[in-house]
């Protein structure tokens, strides 16, 4: 009778947790704000490497006037977060303007004692959403996943790094770390500090933001970018728009492999249309599920011709896709499920600038040469503990 009652108890707290979550869902796709911004003009720079993309920021914050904003997924505790603490601490005393805002869960390790250091010097600080009730356990998995730093509204940073060691390439676990960021410059930058407004905002029940963001200053016709700004589920069908386009290839860079069905099903469609598809994911994992989640999805798309690689280099963690040699974005968001209906994402597009995305298009090939082939043998030796892991991953997909 024991054993029935907790078996019971069991089933109707995962009911709970289901309902509460597809509540959620339902509501917050009611009010997703609609961003617009059209085409911007953006000179831009890559970084793949987490020394050289910190030495820019870290010279930039210091030379830093007016303003600061910035805003990340995962700030740890460690070397290079205090590095950046001291920046911002000493630019706050200095008289500039130092906005932090950090996502509740995803910077947890940020304690009381860091937030009052930050704010006894004037920096103003924010933990982003926040679990909170009604709708719990959807708010609870629904995570500002946005990594945005705007220097005096006039150079701003987007991209997947997050500040920590393992991001320099120190964590012994990992090795290094690949990973794919931009620093911008021009009128795109203004529309970049609107999305950051927009959480600032949200954050801090300051005011109330507009559900309806537009702001179409396009200029030139190269060296454009347009921002995909996504939250409770539109990237989906914009994920969707971008495979269909692709005619001849189409490269993916992702650290998780977690598509829709809607997504995965195009990428098969693409592959029986003729159209080269290239994945690349890491052979590392820093989660115990995501790994052999993709598993189901690996096997039929080596079905269907697709070529799937193995970084074997340290840990990759690039988000990139890149089509028909013409067509490139570099963002915030993974190609799982999380991304795609539940965290809010910033991404960047370019499909106007052919020697940028030749650019990036060769640093994705040049990461190819660090990885492995996979094969279906090659998942078919995994041992029982991944298999189980991966029927367990299955079940719980549309949170990873």
């Amino acid at each position: 009778m024991i054993l029935l009652g907790l078996l019971i108890a069991v089933i109707v707290f995962v009911v709970l947790l289901l309902i509460d979550y597809e509540l959620g869902k339902r509501a917050y796709q009611k009010k997703a704000p609609v961003f617009d911004f059209g085409k911007n003009q953006a000179d831009r720079d890559l970084f793949t490497n987490g020394d050289a993309l910190f030495s820019s920021l870290f010279e930039d914050i210091k030379q830093a006037k007016k303003s600061i904003d910035m805003m990340f997924f995962i700030i740890r505790d460690d070397s290079i977060s205090r590095e950046l603490y001291h920046y911002l601490e000493q630019k706050a005393l200095d008289g500039v303007k130092v906005r932090l805002v950090a996502d509740y869960v995803g910077s947890f390790s940020m304690n009381k004692d860091i937030v009052k250091e930050l704010e006894a010097s004037g920096v103003q600080f924010v933990f982003s959403d926040r679990p909170a009730v009604p709708y719990f356990f959807y708010r609870l998995n629904r995570r500002n996943h946005r990594k945005i730093t705007i220097i005096d509204d006039e150079i701003a940073y987007v991209g997947g790094f997050n500040v920590g060691t393992e991001y320099m390439g120190n964590d012994l676990r990992f090795g290094k770390w690949r990973d794919y960021h931009l620093r911008m410059t021009g009128e795109v930058v203004g529309n970049i500090a609107r999305v950051y407004q927009y959480d600032w905002n949200d954050a801090t029940k300051e005011e109330q933001f507009n559900k309806k963001i537009i702001s179409k200053s396009s200029s030139g016709k190269d060296k454009t970018i347009e921002l995909v700004v996504t939250e409770s589920g539109q990237l989906e069908e914009i994920f969707l728009s971008w495979i269909n386009q692709a005619t001849h290839e189409i490269l993916i860079g992702t650290p998780y492999f977690i598509p829709s069905k809607k997504v995965f099903q195009a990428l098969v469609n693409a592959r029986e249309r003729g159209v080269e598809l290239h994945i690349l994911v890491p052979i590392k994992a820093d989660h115990p599920l995501v790994k052999p989640a993709a598993f189901p999805y690996y096997k039929k798309l080596l079905d269907c011709g697709a070529n799937l690689h193995l970084y074997t280099d340290g840990f990759y963690h690039a988000k990139i896709m890149i089509i028909d040699e013409s067509f490139c974005d570099i963002g915030t968001a993974n190609f799982d499920m999380r991304s795609i209906f539940l965290n809010k994402e910033i991404n960047t597009t370019i499909d106007s600038d052919p020697d940028f995305i030749s650019h990036i298009r060769q640093a994705y090939f040049h990461d190819l040469k660090s990885s492995n082939s996979m094969t279906h043998d090659w998942i078919n030796k995994q041992p029982l503990k991944t298999k189980i892991s991966a029927w367990i991953a299955y079940c719980v997909r549309p949170l990873l």
